[in-house]
């Protein structure tokens, strides 16, 4: 039997079940009884749960058309069949034109797969059947958010907003949008409304987690810090940022036991590939700490968790080399060199472009000691450079790549136009600046001969300055490459995933 007729059989089976189970309801209960179904409150810690609807009940002779086929459309996208899904469900949209279940589920697979446009005239009309249900009007907003016009969306927000005696769903996941565009005015409205009619526990935590976020994120600090043990010990988040800001603010170089407890905490609800992002930052605020404590145990006691930050982002996302170069940073200040060059082997053979690992490996000493890690007597200087003369700025990026192919450079980079600035970390004991322009610009017009007109490059060296240490070359890349460590939270949000919380619900004989 293939799997597909065993999935037909399966949803027919689940279909004549439910619809005995419809028959035996309907025979004990009014019609009106069946027409509105209680709601049902938010319940998951990250989730908003779609709730039932009033509905117009399709003709007896169609009922199980639409229902089989809405079921099957719910299949399907759990299979991640998106094709299916869509064609099913908008199967059981003609069936039943005006159920606002079916047509909330159709918008948001629609949604889901950027076809914003269909998606908002599902919503619409499902607004228009059920006036009172919160998900038309937010799918609205995130449609609109979605197509880059943000105005329109904030205008349905503000609308929501205003609105009285709503449901817990209605005002959280209103604010939570706004929490993803960065309207946290809006979203302290909405999230405290939400807070005074939380009925659970669970609820209440979830209003009260994105307080804290928002608190952090307005430099509010004496408020948030009354929130912290609260958010942490009783329904820990899974929003990446909380964690990240939290231990910014709140981690001192003589608290290890606090800085472990949250790692932890991250470790239990952080669980995506996107999640990886927070563990990597988690890692560079600990090695932050590491630097600054004065003595030794705490510093090690730092670096150990940076070191374990990383490895969490590692298994998160494992394909990513930039994690491993990080760790690899942490091993050589704790000493753990056959683990290092491990990495650093690692981020190599992932990456030809980055010429870091290489040069460590090339020049680091072995003294057939685990604890003794140094490089060559070798000079490494940080150079502010400029590069004029490229006949196109497409072709800068060439010109860097073989720059970094060159032994003797650690690091180099440049931005801008026709006149490109840029910064180069490199060892003039290995190799002259004068020798590595020459060969760099010998072996970058092998590949890209240049125009006739064009004027012949310039590289100069702008000023120079000396690194103390490898440890300074590792800190300074990272800091180059990635920015401070609160320039994060664009980074942290997954622009394609972010209003995926909100699901299709699976149709039953109560649904009508």
């Amino acid at each position: 039997m293939s799997p597909k007729t065993h999935c037909i059989m399966m949803v027919n089976l689940w279909f004549l079940v439910n619809l005995i189970s419809f028959a035996a309801a309907s025979a004990s209960t009014s019609p009106e009884a069946n027409l509105i179904p209680a709601a049902k409150e938010h319940t998951g810690p990250s989730k908003v749960d779609e709730t039932s609807t009033p509905q117009t009940l399709p003709r007896k002779s169609e009922q199980a058309d639409w229902l089989a086929h809405a079921a099957m459309s719910y299949s399907m996208w759990r299979q991640a069949n998106l094709y299916e899904a869509i064609r099913e469900g908008k199967e059981a949209c003609r069936l039943a034109p005006d159920n606002a279940l079916v047509l909330m589920n159709l918008a948001l697979m629609l949604q889901a797969t950027d076809d914003c446009d269909g998606a908002l005239a599902c919503f619409e009309k499902a607004e228009r059947l059920d006036s009172a249900h919160y998900l038309p009007y937010l799918g609205a907003a995130r449609c609109w958010i979605m197509k880059g016009d943000e105005a329109k969306a904030i205008i349905i927000l503000k609308d929501m907003s205003s609105r009285k005696n709503e449901g817990f769903d209605w005002y959280y996941s209103a604010g939570q949008t706004c929490l993803k565009v960065k309207q946290d005015d809006l979203a302290e409205n909405l999230i405290k409304s939400a807070l005074s009619v939380a009925k659970t526990p669970v609820q209440r935590a979830n209003a009260r987690n994105s307080l804290f976020l928002i608190e952090l994120r307005g430099k509010k600090f004496e408020q948030a810090k009354e929130l912290y043990k609260k958010v942490f010990a009783e329904y820990p988040p899974n929003d990446a940022e909380i964690y990240v800001r939290a231990a910014a603010e709140f981690l001192k170089t003589d608290d290890t036991a606090r800085g472990k407890e949250l790692l932890s905490c991250a470790i239990k609800n952080l669980k995506t590939k996107q999640d990886s992002k927070a563990f990597h930052l988690l890692g560079r605020i600990f090695q932050d700490l590491a630097s600054e404590a004065s003595a030794k145990d705490r510093k090690n006691l730092w670096l150990a968790l940076a070191g374990d930050a990383y490895t969490q982002g590692i298994d998160l996302a494992p394909k990513i080399p930039d994690y491993f170069l990080a760790r690899a940073d942490v091993l050589m200040q704790e000493g753990k060199l056959s683990e290092m060059i491990a990495d650093l082997k690692t981020v190599r053979d992932m990456s030809k472009a980055d010429s870091l690992p290489s040069f460590i490996l090339d020049n680091f000493i072995d003294e057939s000691s685990p604890k003794t890690i140094r490089l060559k007597p070798t000079k490494i200087v940080k150079a502010k450079l400029s590069i004029e003369g490229l006949s196109c700025d497409c072709h800068l990026s060439k010109y860097l790549g073989t720059m970094r192919n060159i032994n003797g450079v650690a690091c180099v980079s440049a931005s801008g136009r026709k006149v490109f600035l840029g910064e180069l970390i490199y060892a003039p004991s290995i190799i002259s600046f004068e020798e590595l322009v020459a060969k760099t610009q010998a072996d970058f017009f092998k590949a890209l001969p240049p125009k006739k007109s064009a004027e012949p490059l310039s590289v100069k060296v702008l000023e120079e300055e000396p690194l103390a240490s490898l440890e300074a070359v590792f800190k300074h890349v990272c800091e180059t490459r990635y920015g401070p460590v609160l320039s994060f939270q664009d980074s942290l949000v997954d622009y394609y995933n972010r209003f995926n919380d909100i699901q299709p619900t699976l149709p039953t004989s109560k649904s009508i």
